[in-house]
């Protein structure tokens, strides 16, 4: 085993440098001098660099010049920086009672000559909180002019190139193998939690990174719930449960969402899913390139108004999914919501969910998959089964 392993990186040098020239390009029309980048999918699509170091202050800073972006990062990032990424200019900022990063890059910034310079900011990123951002302009004052980046990396990453649909894919199968583990698992006098350690169990063993975020097993009252919630509760002979999850291989995400019954199935909740599957079904079938998001969005509210659900809507109904690292699997800009402008375009990847929760009944339904926006019809990626899923 060598001593320092070449960088094991996610996709080609090549191809990173080539997302680096775009991100220029795109900064150069803006009249933009460099970039801040605290978005750690962001450096992860700019360089390779894996990390969940993206929770202290880390920030890379790419010039629009050409020059090679720096990187400023605590010092137990150092050796992951160098062997996951095509960093060359790796800085360290050190833990100490008065250490403040939003200095030490500063001086970076200082080094590059980029005093008076504009320079964009990536702002909406749980990779910069409050406190460090507060820290970063009370630094630098007027010393440069700081302007949002108006999720400029983000939309350079909503058309997935081709090694990023293959990754999409791979978590696609992966997903679709641990549905059918959780619905095989599901009986009455389990935990839902048993189900949710079935669906970790599974996607661990086939490769998969661990999900970015908690997946939503809510079962009984709690499957109208939009969230999942702590406390395991047993199922029941007569019961339901949402599962909603997201799988993730290489950082890259796909997701499912479905719902199992137990027992004797009411014409009220077979209702919910028969509206629901053919309204994901329409939503999916318009899936092309130039029809808006805004335009899912009526597909669905329509199917659920017609349906007679109209007071269970949401505000979205599914999301860009992509390169996430935690909190969240949602990569968003762009959400499916009334009025959005955006259009689909080939290489997108969409999760689309339609969910009926009715707080009075309080049967739930919930329905969902992922899919690849294509030149044609679109590819569904994460398949559903052909039925309700009834447990008797």
């Amino acid at each position: 085993m060598s001593a320092m392993p070449q960088p094991n990186l996610p996709f080609s040098k090549a191809e990173h440098l080539q997302r680096q020239d775009r991100l220029r390009a795109e900064l150069a029309a803006r009249g933009v001098d460099a970039m801040l980048v605290f978005a750690q999918e962001s450096m992860y699509w700019l360089t390779g660099y894996d990390t969940g170091g993206f929770v202290y202050y880390q920030c890379l800073v790419v010039p629009t010049d050409g020059r090679q972006p720096v990187l400023l990062t605590r010092r137990p990032d150092l050796v992951q920086a160098k062997q996951t990424s095509i960093i060359e200019d790796i800085r360290i900022w050190w833990d100490a009672e008065d250490a403040n990063p939003a200095a030490d890059l500063k001086v970076i910034l200082e080094e590059l000559g980029l005093g008076g310079k504009k320079i964009a900011i990536e702002l909406n990123t749980h990779g910069l909180t409050g406190w460090n951002l507060y820290r970063t302009q009370q630094t630098i004052g007027n010393w440069c002019e700081l302007e949002d980046d108006r999720h400029l990396i983000r939309w350079l990453r909503v058309c997935k190139s081709p090694a990023e649909i293959e990754y999409t894919r791979k978590a696609a199968r992966i997903l679709d193998t641990s549905l059918n583990a959780v619905i095989a698992a599901a009986r009455p006098g389990i935990l839902d939690s048993d189900l949710k350690a079935t669906y970790l169990t599974s996607i661990l063993g086939q490769g998969a990174d661990m999900p970015p975020n908690a997946p939503l097993f809510n079962s009984g009252p709690r499957a109208v719930y939009g969230r999942g919630v702590s406390d395991p509760r047993r199922l029941e002979e007569q019961d339901q449960i949402l599962v909603e999850y997201p799988v993730a291989y290489r950082r890259y995400n796909v997701k499912t969402e479905w719902t199992i019954l137990f027992g004797k199935v009411s014409d009220a909740h077979r209702k919910m899913y028969d509206v629901g599957m053919e309204t994901l079904r329409k939503m999916t079938e318009i899936a092309r390139p130039g029809t808006t998001l805004g335009e899912i969005f009526d597909v669905y509210a329509d199917g659920l108004d017609k349906g007679g659900y109209k007071r269970a809507r949401y505000g979205a109904t599914g999301y860009s999914v992509g390169c996430t690292f935690a909190p969240t699997s949602m990569d968003v800009p762009p959400m499916i919501y009334s009025g959005n402008p955006t259009q689909c375009q080939p290489g997108m990847t969409l999760f689309y969910h339609v969910m009926n929760g009715d707080a009075d009944t309080g049967l739930a339904m919930g329905v969902g998959h992922t899919l690849l926006v294509t030149e044609g019809a679109p590819e569904v990626l994460t398949g559903l089964p052909e039925e309700l899923t009834v447990i008797s």
